[in-house]
C-alpha cells in the first residue's frame, strides 16, 4: 500500500507536528500562579537520568482551599518522557478559575512499553494525594486531561480506576488512584479499527511495526491483538466510571474522528456519563477543535442515565466550557443563589444565610465566603463551620449538610457583633463562584 511504503516520511511529519503542537503550548509560568514547584520526582528515574517520574504543580493565588486538582500530560505518540510539558499553558488557563493544576510525565515507549504508561500515571496521582494536605489540594476532587496519546492516558486513568492489574507497584502504593472526571482531546482508543477509520486521503499506517500505536505495545499490533485489547480503555468503560467529556476533529489526519465515535457509543450502552464534542473540519490540535471560527458548527452528544441527546452549535469548545464541566463533575456546582436576612439589636445581630444549588449536578461539600464591609464580627454559627480573618469569612458545611441536590437547598446561621455600619455583604461564592444574591 502506498501509506506503508511512505511510512518513515508519515512518521518523520507526525513527530514533527506532535512537537510542534507541544511547543505551542509553552509559556510564562501563568500569572494566577502563586507558586511553581518543578521536577517533583513521584518514584525514582526509571531509567536513571530520564524525566518519566517527574511533576510540575502550579498552586493558585486565590480561590477555595483545599483546591480542587487537574493533571496534565501532554501527548507526543508516547515517544516522550516529558509529558508534564506544557501544562503551564493549562494552568494559565484553569488557575484563574480556581483549580491547582499538575504536570505530570511518564515514560516513553522506548524507555517501557505498556502498561508501564498506566502504571506512572497512577503512581503520580497516588502521590499528589498522598499529599495533598501539603499542598492544599482536595483528594476527593481530582481531574485528568490530556490531548492525543495524553488523552488516551487521560481515559485510562479515568475507566480504570480500582483496575487492580494497571496498577502497578511504582512509587507511593496504598492510596486511591481514581480520578473524579476526564476531559480528552482527540485520543486513540481501538487501535486495530485505526486503519480501517483513516481519512480516504490517507494518515498514519497504526498497523506497522514501527507505528506509535505498535511501538507503545511492543508488538505489530494487529499481531497481538490481546495485549492491545488491555491498552484499549473503551474494554474498562462501565455505568460506575466518572464523567468523561471529549472532544475530536472530524478532519483529524493523525488519530481517526470514529476513535471517539467508538468510545461514545460504548459509555452510552454501558449506561455511563459522557458528553462527546465533535467539530467539522477540525484536524489534531486544540487550536483546530477550540478554534472560534469553527463555535456553533460542532455537534454535541451526551448520554447519561442509559440515554442520550444530540444538540448541534452549543456548548462551545472553550475554557470556560471547560471549567464548568470540570465543576459539575466533581461536584463543586456551577450554579448558585444566595438569601441573606438579618435580625439586628444594639451592637448585635443574627444572620440566616439560604444556599440553592440552581445547577443541574449536586453540590457535594461546600464553602461560603464574603467579605464584610463594616466591622463586623462573627461569634457564634450552627448548621457551618464559620470562621473569619479580617473582614473575610468562611462557612463550610457541617457533614449533616454536605450535599446540596440539584435545585435544593440548605441553611446555616450565625450571630455577629458591630458598631457602625452593618452594611450587606456585596457578594457570596459558593465553591468559588459569585452566587445570585436576594435580600431578606
Amino acid at each position: 500500500m502506498r501509506v506503508r511504503t511512505r511510512m518513515p516520511a508519515i512518521l518523520g511529519m507526525v513527530m514533527t507536528m506532535l512537537a510542534t503542537l507541544t511547543a505551542s503550548l509553552v509559556i510564562s509560568p501563568p500569572a494566577q500562579a502563586a507558586q511553581v514547584i518543578s521536577d517533583i520526582a513521584y518514584a525514582p528515574a526509571q531509567p536513571a537520568g530520564s524525566r518519566g517520574h517527574l511533576l510540575d504543580l502550579y498552586l493558585p493565588s486565590g480561590g477555595i482551599t483545599p483546591r480542587p486538582l487537574v493533571i496534565w500530560h501532554s501527548g507526543s505518540a508516547w515517544s516522550s518522557d516529558d509529558g508534564k510539558r506544557g501544562a503551564d499553558a493549562i494552568a494559565a488557563e484553569l488557575n484563574a478559575r480556581g483549580f491547582a493544576v499538575a504536570g505530570v510525565s511518564v515514560r516513553s515507549s522506548s524507555q517501557a512499553v505498556f502498561p508501564a504508561q498506566v502504571h506512572d500515571v497512577k503512581a503520580a496521582i497516588r502521590w499528589l494525594r498522598a499529599n495533598a494536605a501539603t499542598y492544599q489540594l482536595d483528594p476527593n476532587r481530582f481531574a485528568m486531561m490530556g490531548d492525543s496519546s495524553g488523552g488516551w492516558l487521560t481515559e485510562m486513568a479515568t475507566f480504570t480506576g480500582g483496575v487492580s492489574s494497571l496498577e502497578g507497584t511504582v512509587g507511593t502504593t496504598g492510596v486511591s488512584s481514581s480520578v473524579q472526571a476526564g476531559l480528552a482531546f482527540y485520543s486513540p482508543t481501538d487501535f486495530l479499527q485505526m486503519n480501517a477509520q483513516n481519512l480516504p486521503g490517507g494518515g498514519l499506517d497504526h498497523d506497522s511495526p514501527v507505528s506509535p500505536e505498535s511501538q507503545l505495545i511492543g508488538c505489530a499490533i494487529q499481531t497481538c491483538p490481546a495485549k492491545v485489547a488491555l491498552a484499549n480503555p473503551i474494554n474498562y468503560v462501565d455505568s460506575a466510571d466518572p464523567p468523561l467529556l471529549f472532544l475530536h476533529g472530524q478532519a483529524d489526519f493523525l488519530v481517526p474522528h470514529g476513535q471517539s465515535v467508538l468510545l461514545y457509543n460504548k459509555i452510552k450502552a454501558s449506561c455511563g456519563n459522557g458528553q462527546f464534542i465533535s467539530v467539522p473540519g477540525a484536524d489534531h490540535g486544540k487550536s483546530d477543535v477550540m478554534d472560534p471560527a469553527r463555535f456553533g458548527t460542532q455537534t454535541v452528544y451526551t448520554t447519561t442515565n442509559c440515554g442520550g441527546t444530540t444538540q448541534v452549535g452549543s456548548p462551545n469548545p472553550t475554557w470556560d466550557t471547560f471549567a464548568a464541566y470540570l465543576r459539575g463533575a466533581l461536584k463543586m456546582g456551577t450554579s448558585c443563589q444566595v438569601s441573606y436576612a438579618t435580625t439586628t439589636w444594639s451592637g448585635g445581630f443574627t444572620g440566616s444565610v439560604t444556599i440553592r444549588n440552581t445547577g443541574t449536578t449536586p453540590i457535594d461539600r461546600w464553602t461560603v465566603t464574603w467579605g464584610w464591609p463594616g466591622n463586623q464580627q462573627v461569634t457564634t454559627a450552627w448548621n457551618a463551620v464559620v470562621t473569619q480573618s479580617g473582614t473575610q469569612v468562611t462557612a463550610r458545611n457541617d457533614a449533616h449538610n454536605a450535599v446540596i441536590g440539584a435545585s435544593s437547598s440548605t441553611s446555616f446561621g450565625f450571630e455577629a457583633t458591630y458598631s457602625g455600619t452593618n452594611a450587606v455583604p456585596a457578594e457570596f461564592r459558593l465553591n468559588g463562584i459569585v452566587c445570585a444574591r436576594v435580600l431578606g
